[in-house]
């Protein structure tokens, strides 16, 4: 079964309006930061719509019906997913062709043809002038739920055909005990698991699985083995490897900004790698702020690069990261 997280409330309580108003678009853009939910909301609308009883209790689908039974078992014929087929790749203009077919087909249970596109700014300009038509002239039964987290990736021409519903980081203390109950056998509070996620809490739960958490000490010690004495930078940039590039830069982004808002403002409260207030304090005497600014500019700057699904090589970026990290007059 499906169900709706504490923080989604007043985004669906909009969804249902809409519904109750029959002002339902056959393209809603779900927009939110990491670890918001997007997914498990647009599924949870998705088996609502598709419900064949007229008496859903709270608004959520009855799960007993023949077309939630479809649902549950995970083989519903109005439903459909697409994704990138490789992660970190883009959706294939193939996959949206066979998407402008199935929404076309009549629908199984005589209600709706359901398409869930996750992440929609995977598509590139070609893929996404090839949905536009669907958009634009969508066949009577269609319903497209577009998930990102990096809506302004999206063309316009998309963005402007799609009913949009936001999500904001969640941060009230409802939220945070959501997660405190949750969390079992780990040393980190819930707070500071929020302050990590940026707000995302199903991101919050999911970083004290693996080694991410422990891994920014590791890019905190090599920043500072860095910055008093020569090192094997090709070393460094290998052992990074072990953690996905967009995690690695999105911690060296979190740390270096931390190390900025030492050097400008001396309050450790505000800080987001609270639990290493004194690592970083250890450091950030011998850095120079101009150089944490130009090393900011650099990591977001290769952080954009590679979200923009091009052809990358993962070791060529830390190595020029780590050479910056030294030499940040040179310039980007």
């Amino acid at each position: 079964m499906t169900k709706i997280y504490p923080w989604q409330n007043t985004q669906w309580q909009r969804f249902q309006k809409m519904q109750q108003q029959n002002r339902l678009p056959h393209a809603i853009l779900l927009s939110g930061p990491k670890g918001i939910g997007l997914k498990e909301f647009a599924q949870s609308a998705a088996m609502q719509l598709l419900c064949l009883s007229h008496q859903t209790i709270s608004n959520i689908a009855c799960g007993i019906c023949k077309s939630c039974r479809l649902y549950i078992a995970g083989n519903h014929p109005d439903l459909n997913y697409i994704e990138p087929e490789d992660s970190g790749k883009q959706i294939k203009i193939a996959q949206i062709r066979e998407l402008i077919e199935y929404v076309t087909l009549k629908s199984f249970t005589g209600k709706r043809k359901i398409v869930i596109i996750e992440p929609a700014d995977a598509m590139n300009r070609s893929t996404a002038n090839a949905l536009l038509k669907t958009l634009e002239e969508p066949p009577s039964q269609s319903m497209l739920f577009l998930l990102s987290n990096m809506p302004s990736k999206l063309p316009i021409t998309i963005r402007s055909r799609c009913q949009r519903i936001d999500f904001k980081p969640a941060h009230t203390e409802a939220d945070i005990d959501w997660l405190k109950n949750k969390l079992v056998d780990t040393k980190y509070s819930a707070e500071a698991l929020f302050r990590l996620s940026g707000g995302g809490p199903l991101r919050a739960l999911s970083l004290i699985e693996g080694e991410q958490l422990e891994f920014r000490i590791i890019l905190l010690e090599d920043l500072k083995s860095m910055s008093i004495k020569s090192c094997d930078t090709v070393q460094i940039a290998a052992n990074w490897q072990k953690l996905e590039i967009e995690n690695i830069l999105n911690w060296l982004m979190q740390i270096i900004l931390d190390l900025i808002r030492l050097k400008l403002f001396c309050e450790k409260s505000h800080l987001m790698n609270l639990d290493l207030k004194e690592d970083l304090q250890d450091i950030v005497n011998s850095l120079d702020l101009v150089s944490l600014i130009r090393n900011f500019d650099f990591v977001l700057l290769k952080h954009q690069q590679s979200l923009a699904h091009m052809n990358y090589n993962t070791l060529n970026i830390l190595e020029e990261i780590l050479f910056y990290w030294n030499n940040p007059e040179t310039g980007n």
